[in-house]
């Protein structure tokens, strides 16, 4: 009689562990299930960067299409066309007051491998009449500040591992950034960001 109560004890046992196993295998399928749903109901992001994401003094389709005349008819000759394929043939705008005299100056940025290094890419600065007022070797980005010397805005940027300050004179920015001497100054808080895909996106347009 007891030996049939310990026998019928340890079956019940048995089971209940068996059963108690069940369950947390159950719970465990519901959980990775779970998780596999939350993971396939994030939503895709559309790559296509709305224009409302880009620098506002980078958008002017208008000026663009100047840019693009100015660009194929005086800075490049059919030699460098004929070089740069048509799918290279990229370049960025920004418009910015430099010299405070309510005009806006014009940095055309280039996206080619005909204009790009490795110490950054082709800039261009024109005036409000698309004049070359500086053309830039192997530039990086642009921190235009809010301080003047000789009556136009400072601007900062970094070449080789270092900062330097390029600073208006004789008509002209310094052309190669990597031949200003070293500053142990960085760029302010209040400086105006340009081309940097981060904290100033411009929008894109081909010539």
């Amino acid at each position: 009689m007891i030996k049939n109560i310990l026998k019928t004890a340890v079956i019940f046992l048995i089971v209940f562990f068996y059963s108690c196993k069940q369950d947390n295998s159950k719970n465990k399928h519901i959980k990775i299930t779970q998780d596999t749903e939350t993971v396939e109901k994030v939503p895709i992001i559309d790559p296509k960067t709305p224009v409302d994401d880009y620098a506002k003094q980078s958008v002017d389709d208008a000026l663009a299409e100047k840019l693009k005349i100015y660009i194929s008819t005086q800075f490049l000759n059919k030699e460098d066309l004929n070089i740069i394929s048509d799918n290279q043939r990229k370049f960025q705008l920004y418009k910015i007051d430099l010299n405070n005299d309510g005009e806006n100056e014009v940095f055309i940025n280039f996206l080619t491998s005909y204009f790009c290094g490795t110490g950054g890419c082709t800039l261009l600065l024109l005036n409000n009449n698309l004049e070359l007022i500086t053309k830039f070797t192997t530039t990086r980005t642009l921190f235009v500040e809010q301080t003047f010397q000789n009556d136009w805005r400072v601007i900062m940027t970094e070449s080789q591992g270092s900062w330097r300050k390029l600073i208006f004179d004789s008509g002209s920015y310094p052309s190669n950034p990597s031949m200003e001497d070293i500053t142990n100054e960085f760029p302010s808080g209040h400086a105006e960001v340009l081309f940097d895909e981060i904290y100033s996106k411009a929008k894109t347009y081909l010539f």
